[in-house]
C-alpha cells in the first residue's frame, strides 16, 4: 500500500519537474541563447526579462507617446512606433527585442529589408498570428504559404489586374457621386473627411469585389472594427504560459464571438449567389471576387476546392484590405492637400486638364503624374503598414548574420520610409517632388527604400485596384471643391492596424454642431467627471428637489457648457448626451431595432445578467410575452391580495410607533421584497432575503466603478478586488435562485403540485423545461429572476419613500390624498376598481416620478450609420438619453420646474407636457418602456391608501437630504418621518 502511495505521489511530481524543465526551457533557456549568439554577432537591444520580455515597456513608452499632445507635423516615428524609434536610436538600425518570450529582430537596412522580401525560396514566411489576430485575418491570402498562397494569388491577380479592373472604375465612379451628391449645401462647413472616405471605400469594395452595396455588407464592416480594436489592444500582451492554456481573456472571447458573427454574415452573402443559380437567376456565381471565391468553394477537384473556412478567411482580407488601406490614404491625402494649397492646385490643374469637367476614365488615370507624386509621398509619410513581419523557417545567413529557425523578424518600412540618409534632411517634410522622375530615381534605385505595399513576391496584390481607387476619388474632389484644414483639427495619428486619425468621431459630431469636453488619452472624461460626482456628493444640500446637478454634476455642467446635446468620452468610448425631446422620441421609439440597448460592463451583467432589459430581437420578444402575460390584466389583478398582506404585516410592526421617528426607506425596502417575492417567486421575503442582500451589494459596487476605465493589458492580467466580488456575488445568486427553482421542481415531481405555478417564476421555469423553440437555459432563468428581483424591488423602494417625503413636507397634499383614500376606500383595504379611481395620487406619483425618477438615463448604442434628425451618428458611437435633463428642463415645464406641484397632472400626461411624449419618461418610451409600470404604480398606490387610512406623517428634525445615485435614485441617508395615528383608540 505504501509503494502505491509513493508512486502516487511520485508521478505527478515527476510531470511537475518534466513542465517546469520545459517552462525554463523555453521562457528562459531559449531567449538567453538567442540573446547571446546575436549580441555575440554586434547585434543589441534592450535586455529579456523573464515571461514578458520587453512588453511591458512598450505598453508604458506607446501611453506616453500617445498622451502627449502632438504638433503638426509628419515626424510620426517616435508617435506610432516609440518604442522600436527609441531603441533603433539606442542599439542601431538592426536590433533584437522580446516579444514575451520570442524574439524580435527588427531590421532597417535597406539591403537586409530587400534579401527578407524579395526571397522565393520560402526561408521567410509569414509570421504565425496570435489568436486574437487570426480571428480578424483568418488564414487569407496574406498569411498563407506554399501552394495554398499560389491558388489564392491566382484568383486574386485574376480580378485586381487587367481588364477586370477597368470593369470596376464604373462602381467606383457612382459611388463616388454618392459621396459628392451628400457634400452639395455644405459648403463653407466643416466635413469629417475619415469617417466620409470610411463609407465610401466601404461601397467600392462591396460592389467591385462583392458585387454587393455597404448596406449589405455592413454588419461584417461593423463586425470587423470591433475586431480591429481588439486586435490593437492586444498588440504587446504578453501569453502566459499555462494560465492562457486553462481560460480564455474576455477579448478572445469576445473575438470568437465576433468571428462567427462574420462567418455567418458571409455564409448568407453566399446563399444569396447560391439561390440566384438554383433558381434560374443566374448562369454562374458571377465573375468578380467573390464569385471566383463561392466558385472555388463548389469546385469538385478537392485539390482546387476551398473550405468554407477559407473562403470566410479570403472575404475578411479584401473587406479589411479593400476598405482599410484605401481609407487611409485618402484621409492623409486630402489633410496635406489642405496644408499644401500649392500642391492642391497643380493637381487640380492636372486633373482638369486631363478629364475637363468629365468622368475619370481609365486612359487619363494613367497620366496622372502629380497626383501619383502626391500619393507616392503620402504612401511614404503614412504608409498603410510599419512593418511586414517575417519568421525564419530554417537556420539561415542574412547578410553578414547567422540567424536561427524560429526567430522573428520585423522589416522596418517606417524606418526606411523616414531614414535621412536615404531620403535627405528634409526627411519629414511633404515634398512630393521627390517622385518627379519615378519611384526607382527618388530611392537612388534602392528597392527596399520604398515599400508601402510589400515587395517581392508578397507584394499587395490590390495595389494597383488602391491606386487606382484613389486617384478617381481625388479628381472627382477637386473637379467640384478646393479645400482648407478646418481650424478644429487635432493632429493625432494613431496606429489601429493602419495608421488613421485619433478624433474621428470627435471632429465628425463637431462637424455637425456637437461639441463636448476634449478626449483625454485612455480615460476620456472619465477622471473628470469623478472628480465632479465626489465633490457634488460631499457638498450638504438643502431641502429641495433641484438635484440634477448633485446626482449627475458632469452632465449639468456640459449641458450648460455645450449645449442639450454634446459628446463626452467614457474611456475611449464616444457618449452622445441627447436630451432633446425630438432626438429622444426617435431614438426610444425607433422598433427597427437601430437604437440596441448598449452592451453593459461587467459589473452591470453581474448585476442583472442578460435579462429582459439588455437582451435584443426574438430572445427580447420571446421573454417579454412571458413578462407581458404576469405584470398585466387578471394576473395584476390576482396579485393584490398579496401586496395588502405585505402592507398589513409592516403597519402591524408601525403601531406603537406613533410619535417615534420612522426610517421608511428601510421599511419599504423590506416591504417590496417581500411583494415581488410573493407576487412573482410565490415565496417570501426571508426565501429570497439572500438574493436581495446580493444584488444590493452587486448595485453598490457597480455604481462605485462607473466611471473607472479599464485600461487595456491591466485589466486582462489580473482583475480588481471588486470584479472578483461582484463575480462571487452573482455565483452566489445563481446558487440561491437554483434552490427555489429545485423547489418546485420537487413539489411536481411528488405530485404536491400539477405544475410549475402561474407566476413569473412558475413561466420562467415551465419555459426552462420546455422542449421547443421557446425553452430557456439556465443561465436565462437565472438573469429574469434577478433582473425582475432587482427591478420589482428597487424602483417601487425609491418611488414610495420619495413620495412620503414629499408628502411630509407638503401637508396640503397628504390631506388631499386622505380625503380622496377616504371617499373612495373608506376604512377598507383597497381594491382594484377603487385603485383605477385615486386621480389625485396618480398626480402625486407622477411628479414624484418627475423630481426623482427611478432612471437618470438611458443608455443605448448605434447598430449602424445612421441620421437622427439632422445628425450623422457613425455606428462606433454610445447614445444617452437623459431624462433627468428633460424632466428638469424649465422650457418644458416652466420656471416652477424644481417645485412639488402636483396640480400638474391634473388633466394628464398629455396635457401636462403639451402632447410632447419625450418630455416625460420615468418608465422609458416606446417599445422598450418597462413592463412593470401598471405592477410599479398599483403596488404603490396600495401602500400610499393603507398608510394614509391609518397615519398622518412629518418630516423628523434629523432627515438630512441627500438624494443619490445607486442605478436608481436612492435617499443617502435614509428618510426619517414622524407617525401619529388617526385612531388613537387602536
Amino acid at each position: 500500500m505504501s509503494g502505491l502511495m509513493e508512486l502516487v505521489i511520485l508521478v505527478p511530481c515527476c510531470f511537475f519537474i518534466v513542465a517546469l524543465i520545459k517552462f525554463l526551457y523555453d521562457y528562459l533557456w531559449i531567449p538567453l541563447r538567442i540573446q547571446h549568439i546575436l549580441n555575440s554577432q554586434g547585434i543589441k537591444g534592450p535586455p529579456f526579462r523573464f515571461i514578458h520580455g520587453n512588453n511591458k515597456e512598450i505598453a508604458k513608452m506607446k501611453q506616453e507617446a500617445l498622451g502627449k499632445p502632438v504638433a503638426w507635423t509628419d515626424d510620426l516615428f517616435p508617435r506610432l512606433q516609440p518604442h522600436i524609434y527609441s531603441w533603433i536610436n539606442r542599439y542601431g538600425k538592426n536590433f533584437v527585442y522580446w516579444d514575451g518570450a520570442r524574439a524580435e529582430l527588427v531590421i532597417s537596412e535597406p539591403e537586409l529589408v530587400k534579401e527578407v522580401l524579395k526571397n522565393s525560396e520560402n526561408i521567410f514566411q509569414k509570421v504565425k498570428l496570435p489568436e486574437i489576430s487570426r480571428k480578424l485575418m483568418g488564414n487569407g491570402l496574406a498569411f498563407t504559404e506554399g501552394e495554398k498562397w499560389a491558388k489564392y494569388r491566382k484568383l486574386a491577380n485574376h480580378t485586381f489586374h487587367g481588364e477586370s479592373l477597368k470593369n470596376m472604375t464604373p462602381a467606383m465612379i457612382a459611388s463616388v457621386e454618392t459621396m459628392l451628391e451628400k457634400w452639395k449645401g455644405q459648403e463653407g462647413q466643416e466635413i469629417e473627411v475619415f469617417q466620409e472616405f470610411r463609407l465610401l471605400t466601404s461601397e467600392v469594395i462591396s460592389k467591385t469585389a462583392f458585387g454587393s452595396s455597404y448596406l449589405e455588407g455592413e454588419k461584417i464592416f461593423a463586425l470587423l472594427y470591433k475586431l480591429k480594436i481588439l486586435v490593437s489592444r492586444n498588440m504587446s500582451k504578453t501569453t502566459i504560459p499555462f494560465i492562457n492554456k486553462l481560460w480564455k481573456s474576455a477579448d478572445l472571447l469576445e473575438s470568437e464571438k465576433l468571428a462567427k458573427g462574420i462567418q455567418d454574415c458571409v455564409m448568407k452573402i453566399v446563399k444569396k449567389r447560391e439561390d440566384q443559380v438554383v433558381n434560374g437567376e443566374a448562369d454562374s456565381f458571377g465573375n468578380d471576387f467573390f464569385g471566383l471565391l463561392v466558385n472555388a468553394y463548389h469546385d469538385l477537384d478537392e485539390k482546387n476546392r476551398l473550405s468554407l473556412e477559407d473562403l470566410v478567411d479570403e472575404c475578411k482580407t479584401f473587406y479589411i484590405a479593400g476598405q482599410e488601406t484605401v481609407n487611409s490614404l485618402l484621409a492623409w491625402i486630402v489633410l496635406h492637400l489642405a496644408i499644401h494649397g500649392d500642391w492642391q492646385e497643380k493637381t487640380r490643374r492636372e486633373v482638369i486638364d486631363i478629364f475637363g469637367n468629365q468622368n475619370p476614365h481609365l486612359e487619363g488615370i494613367t497620366k496622372l503624374k502629380t497626383m501619383a507624386m502626391v500619393i507616392n509621398e503620402t504612401l511614404r509619410l503614412y504608409g498603410p503598414s510599419n512593418g511586414l513581419a517575417r519568421t525564419v523557417a530554417r537556420e539561415v545567413q542574412l547578410g553578414k548574420l547567422f540567424l536561427l529557425a524560429k526567430l522573428d523578424i520585423l522589416p522596418l518600412n517606417i524606418g526606411v520610409h523616414r531614414d535621412p540618409h536615404l531620403w535627405g534632411d528634409d526627411v519629414h517634410l511633404f515634398k512630393p517632388e521627390r517622385f518627379a522622375d519615378g519611384i526607382a530615381k527618388a530611392t537612388n534605385y534602392t528597392a527596399a527604400a520604398f515599400l508601402p505595399f510589400g515587395l517581392g513576391p508578397r507584394s499587395c496584390v490590390g495595389m494597383t485596384f488602391a491606386t487606382i481607387e484613389t486617384k478617381i476619388v481625388l479628381s472627382m474632389i477637386l473637379q467640384r471643391y478646393t479645400i482648407t484644414l478646418s481650424p478644429a483639427y487635432v493632429h493625432s495619428p494613431i496606429l489601429i492596424l493602419t495608421v488613421r486619425p485619433q478624433h474621428g468621431i470627435q471632429h465628425m459630431m463637431n462637424s455637425q454642431g456637437i461639441k463636448g469636453p476634449p478626449y483625454k488619452f485612455i480615460h476620456g472624461n472619465n477622471e473628470e467627471a469623478t472628480k465632479m460626482r465626489q465633490e457634488a456628493l460631499s457638498k450638504p444640500m438643502a431641502l429641495r428637489h433641484d438635484i440634477f446637478p448633485r446626482v449627475q454634476p458632469h452632465i449639468y455642467t456640459w449641458i450648460n457648457k455645450y449645449g442639450r446635446n454634446y459628446i463626452y468620452w467614457n474611456g475611449i468610448r464616444a457618449v452622445l448626451v441627447i436630451s432633446e425631446p425630438e432626438l429622444v422620441r426617435e431614438v426610444l421609439k425607433n422598433n427597427e431595432n437601430i437604437f440596441p440597448k448598449k452592451k453593459p460592463s461587467i459589473y452591470f451583467s453581474n448585476l442583472l445578467g442578460n435579462g429582459l432589459v439588455l437582451i435584443e430581437g426574438e430572445k427580447w420578444l420571446k421573454r417579454r410575452k412571458l413578462a407581458n402575460h404576469v405584470f398585466h390584466g387578471e394576473s395584476l389583478k390576482n396579485m393584490i391580495p398579496a401586496v395588502i398582506a405585505s402592507a398589513e404585516t409592516m403597519l402591524e410592526k408601525w403601531k406603537g410607533q406613533e410619535g417615534k421617528e420612522i426610517e421608511v426607506f428601510q421599511e419599504f425596502r423590506l416591504l417590496t421584497s417581500e411583494v415581488i417575492s410573493r407576487t412573482a417567486f410565490g415565496s417570501n421575503y426571508l426565501e429570497g432575503e439572500k438574493i436581495l442582500s446580493m444584488l444590493k451589494e452587486l448595485s453598490v459596487i457597480m455604481s462605485r466603478n462607473n466611471f473607472k476605465t479599464r485600461i487595456p493589458l491591466i485589466n486582462k492580467l489580473w482583475k480588481p478586488a471588486d470584479m472578483l466580488r461582484s463575480e462571487k456575488l452573482a455565483k452566489g445568486i445563481q446558487d440561491c435562485v437554483m434552490k427555489i427553482v429545485k423547489k418546485r421542481e420537487d413539489r411536481v415531481k411528488k405530485g404536491e403540485a400539477d405544475s410549475f405555478g402561474n407566476d413569473f417564476l412558475g413561466l420562467l421555469v415551465n419555459s426552462y423545461h420546455s422542449k421547443d423553440n421557446n425553452s430557456l437555459s439556465m443561465e436565462d432563468l437565472v438573469d429574469e429572476c434577478k433582473t425582475f428581483y432587482f427591478a420589482g424591488q428597487g424602483t417601487i423602494n425609491s418611488l414610495l419613500a420619495w413620495i412620503v417625503l414629499l408628502l411630509a413636507t407638503h401637508g396640503d397634499w397628504q390631506e388631499k390624498a386622505r380625503r380622496e383614500v377616504i371617499n373612495v376606500f373608506g376604512n377598507r383595504n383597497p381594491d382594484s376598481e377603487g385603485i383605477s379611481k385615486l386621480k389625485i395620487i396618480t398626480m402625486i406619483i407622477y411628479e414624484t416620478l418627475r423630481l426623482y425618477g427611478p432612471s437618470n438615463g438611458l443608455p443605448r448604442g448605434v447598430a449602424r450609420e445612421v441620421q437622427l434628425g439632422k445628425l450623422v451618428l457613425p455606428s462606433n458611437i454610445d447614445l444617452l438619453v437623459q431624462n433627468i435633463s428633460l424632466h428638469h428642463d424649465p422650457h418644458l415645464w416652466g420656471d416652477d420646474v424644481h417645485l412639488f406641484k402636483p396640480e400638474r397632472f391634473a388633466k394628464g400626461i398629455a396635457k401636462s407636457t403639451n402632447y410632447n411624449a419625450a418630455a416625460f419618461f420615468p418608465f422609458g418610451l416606446g417599445p422598450r418602456s418597462c413592463i412593470g409600470m401598471s405592477f410599479a404604480t398599483t403596488e404603490t398606490k396600495i401602500v400610499l391608501s393603507m398608510i394614509l387610512q391609518r397615519y398622518t406623517f412629518t418630516l423628523s428634525p434629523s432627515y438630512v437630504h441627500s438624494p443619490m445615485p445607486i442605478v436608481d435614485l436612492q435617499p443617502q441617508h435614509g428618510i426619517q418621518v414622524m407617525l401619529e395615528s388617526l385612531h388613537n383608540n387602536d
